[in-house]
This record gives structure tokens, C-alpha cells and sequence, in this order.
């Protein structure tokens, strides 16, 4: 016992002293091997479900076995089995997770696809396994994510359509009075989410601007040495109460409310798919409409979303389409919307929002604020760093001015974007090898 606590201490020490890339390095192996050894614990499972041993000491299934022996929660027992079971199908999951190239996160997503009936058919197919495991090694968790929202989408397409009409059914709102506070809660379907998270964002963009004009008014040019008068989480609160003032004094004026604006993106053979499935032949003919074909070695292959990510069922687009709410977005191969709005040194109007409709999130690897201001991924000063759409990259304040003073390059490629040091080494790097079956992404 004391030499192991001898040795944690040696590698704290040793560790402690490592920096930048090389200190990625050194914990990305100790990761991978943590995740080989997870890899190893699934195949055990597979073996005890498959020979029933888990019967010689009485227990009722390999979950109660499981459960019994590591001491676990019965949901840990049933979720590390399943995991053994999908596994124990997919060979190219299976050969990614023995090499410590897929984290836990990802083989979760993994899994939620497994247990739904149709994606377990459909990734029994060789080249959907493929594509999706390349994306796990390849992508971001976040844009991983929105790759098996589409996927699933995409081969259970009634299961879209029910979960959407569940969560508008089961959409309500509830108060409580505790003690000397108020709790609020809401909840409903994807698209009335968005909208009023948008809404509530803008003003507490309002409300930030508010309190940071009155810390100049009070302090002047010392302004910044002095803390905000309110928290992030009182700004939105009070954000709320704010909207809800307004709300009830448009209310009673003739005007009424006006319709926000929401963009939805989309693509052209997702849009043609949802009409035709509505109209039957009206709209352009599509051999192989996406609603219905097996899914393209692309993650585009089912596009419908709002910009911040939110995945929407197909009911929403055709609303959308016909009460001309839509906005069409052209994007190119990686992603990037085509140019909106003229050139000029700062990112506004057309420019800005084109930017954000590529993604609201700040593209710093970890994070995930809002990415409330435009940076140049090609210098503006510098040749090709034209205040244009495709040259704009969506970070927050912290993470705009940090890439400037530590001379970090970005630049986004098909997998994502991509931040490297000023030595030249990657920041939080992925593998850049495409396994079979992603040799595409357009």
C-alpha cells in the first residue's frame, strides 16, 4: 500500500513538470490504455453471457452477475452488458475500442444507436459501421453527436416523427413557491426550445452590456478591475423576468407579438425528401430520397437542425417551408457556409450571421460557450484574410483574444476544426486517418 501511494506521488511529480504537447502525449497514452482495458472488460462480459457461466453461483442473468461481483449499480451492470453485446457484433467498434481510439462518450452514442431496433439492423451493414465508427475516431464528441442524431434520423424516421409528437404533447410548465424562492421549470419539444433559448440569450447579451456600461460609468478607464454586479445566473434570471415583462405589455397593445426568427438548416435532398413524403410528386423527382435509402458515407446525409445544433423532425421543416419561415444555407464540403454580405474588416450583418449558422459554439477545442464574437481564421492583416464567411471562426471573447497573444493557428478541415500551437503541434489533436468507409464527407 505505501509503495503504490509512493509511486502515485513520483508520477504527480514527474507529470507536473510536462507541458503543452508533450503533456497530451503522456496522458493520452495513460487514456488509451484505460480504454483498451475497458475493451478488455466487454470482451470478459460477452464470454460470461455466452457460456452461461454467470448460473454456477445461482445469479438470474449476466447483469445480476455483473452487478453482484464489481458492486455496481444495477443501470452500470445493464449498460456495461449491452456494451459487451454490441461489441460482441461490431467488429470495427470492437478493433476501435481494443486500440484505445474510441472513448467512453463515444461508445455511448454507439450504444444508444445499438438499442434502438432499426439502427441495430441497419449498422449490421458494413459500411454504415464503418462510417460511424470512423467519425467516433475522427470527430469531436460534439459533432459525433449531431453525425447519430442524423444517422438515426435518417433509419428510424417514425421514430423521429413519435418522440417529436411526444415532446409536444408532454410540453408544459410548472411553478412552485419554495420557502422564500420560486422555482420555475419548462419543458417541450426541440424547435419552441430553441426559440426561446435564442430569445433568452439576446437578452442576457442585454443585460451583460447593461451591467458593463455601469462599472464604466462608475470607474472609467479601471472599469475591468472591478467585478459585474451580477452573475452569469442572476443576469439570466433576471434576462427572463425581463422578456416576461415585455411580453405581458405587448400583449396588451393591438401589435401583438412578432414572430421570431429562427433559421433552420437544411439541404436541398433533405428538403425534397420531406415534401415527397408529404405531397408524394410534387417537387423535384429524387432516385434515392434520404428518408427511405440507406444512409451515405457523408454526415450531411440528414440535415435538419437549427444553428445551434438542435436536431428537428421533418414536421417542423414542411412548417417551416410553408409559412416561408426558412432560410436556405448553402454550405461547401467541410461545412462552411458560402459568402453572405460584403467585405469589410469587422464580421457584421450578413457576414456575422452566415458565420453562425455554421455553428453558435465557440470552435475552441472543450469548449463550449457561446461564440458571440467572429474571429479571422486567415489574419485580416495578412493575404486571404478577407472578412468573408468561409475565413470566420465563431469563439468567445476568452478564446478570441488568447488566440492572438499565443500566435495559435485555426483552421477547419472536413473532420472539424483544427487549433495548432505556435510551435507547431496540435492542440487536443484526433486521429486524421479515415477508416474504411469515410472516404467522403460533402
Amino acid at each position: 500500500m505505501g509503495s503504490c501511494v509512493v509511486d502515485v506521488v513520483d508520477v504527480m511529480n514527474e507529470f507536473s513538470k510536462l507541458g503543452g504537447a508533450q503533456r497530451d502525449d503522456v496522458f493520452m497514452n495513460v487514456e488509451r490504455e484505460i480504454r483498451r482495458l475497458h475493451a478488455v472488460r466487454s470482451t470478459m462480459i460477452a464470454a460470461v453471457a455466452s457460456n452461461s457461466s454467470f448460473v454456477d453461483d445461482g445469479h438470474h442473468s449476466p447483469t445480476h452477475w455483473l452487478q453482484a461481483v464489481a458492486n455496481c449499480a444495477r443501470s452500470t451492470a445493464a449498460r456495461q452488458v449491452n456494451m459487451a453485446a454490441m461489441l460482441l457484433e461490431l467488429p470495427g467498434a470492437a478493433l476501435a475500442a481494443s486500440q484505445g481510439d474510441i472513448g467512453d462518450d463515444q461508445l455511448r452514442l454507439l450504444l444508444k444507436l445499438f438499442l434502438n431496433q432499426r439502427g441495430r439492423q441497419a449498422l449490421a451493414e458494413s459500411e454504415s459501421e464503418a462510417m460511424l465508427v470512423g467519425y467516433a475516431v475522427s470527430l469531436t464528441l460534439r459533432d459525433f453527436a449531431r453525425v447519430c442524431e442524423r444517422w438515426l434520423a435518417h433509419v428510424d424516421p417514425d421514430g423521429n416523427i413519435r418522440d417529436h409528437e411526444l415532446s409536444r404533447q408532454a410540453r408544459r410548465v410548472t411553478n412552485a413557491q419554495v420557502g422564500a424562492g420560486h422555482v420555475l421549470t419548462a419543458q417541450g419539444d426541440a424547435l419552441s426550445g430553441d426559440i426561446i433559448t435564442r430569445i433568452l440569450d439576446e437578452q442576457a447579451r442585454v443585460e451583460l452590456d447593461r451591467d458593463r456600461a455601469d462599472l464604466v460609468a462608475a470607474y472609467g478607464d479601471s472599469a475591468n478591475q472591478h467585478p459585474l454586479a451580477r452573475t452569469a445566473r442572476q443576469r439570466r434570471y433576471d434576462a427572463l423576468l425581463s422578456i416576461v415583462l415585455k411580453g405581458a405589455a405587448a400583449a396588451s397593445s393591438p401589435a401583438g407579438f412578432a414572430d421570431p426568427l429562427v433559421n433552420i438548416v437544411t439541404n436541398v435532398e433533405t428538403l425534397n425528401a420531406v415534401v415527397q413524403s408529404h405531397f408524394g410528386s410534387l417537387g423535384p423527382p429524387m432516385a434515392n430520397p434520404p428518408m427511405t435509402h440507406p444512409p451515405a458515407t457523408s454526415e450531411r446525409m440528414w440535415l435538419c437542425q437549427t444553428v445551434s445544433g438542435v436536431p428537428l423532425a421533418p414536421a417542423d421543416l414542411l412548417v417551416a417551408v410553408l409559412l416561408g419561415q426558412i432560410r436556405r444555407v448553402v454550405v461547401d464540403s467541410v461545412g462552411r457556409v458560402i459568402d453572405l454580405g460584403r467585405r469589410s474588416r469587422l464580421f457584421t450583418g450578413g457576414a456575422r450571421e452566415a458565420v453562425l449558422l455554421g455553428g453558435g459554439r465557440c470552435c475552441w477545442p472543450g469548449c463550449d460557450r457561446v461564440g458571440d464574437q467572429i474571429d479571422h481564421v486567415a489574419p485580416w492583416a495578412r493575404a486571404g484574410g478577407f472578412t468573408v464567411p468561409k475565413n470566420g471562426a465563431p469563439m468567445c471573447g476568452a478564446h478570441n483574444r488568447y488566440k492572438h497573444s499565443a500566435q495559435t493557428t485555426v483552421v477547419r478541415e472536413v473532420d472539424g476544426w483544427r487549433h495548432h500551437r505556435s510551435d507547431g503541434s496540435e492542440i487536443a489533436p484526433r486521429t486524421t486517418q479515415l477508416l474504411s468507409g469515410r472516404a467522403a464527407c460533402t
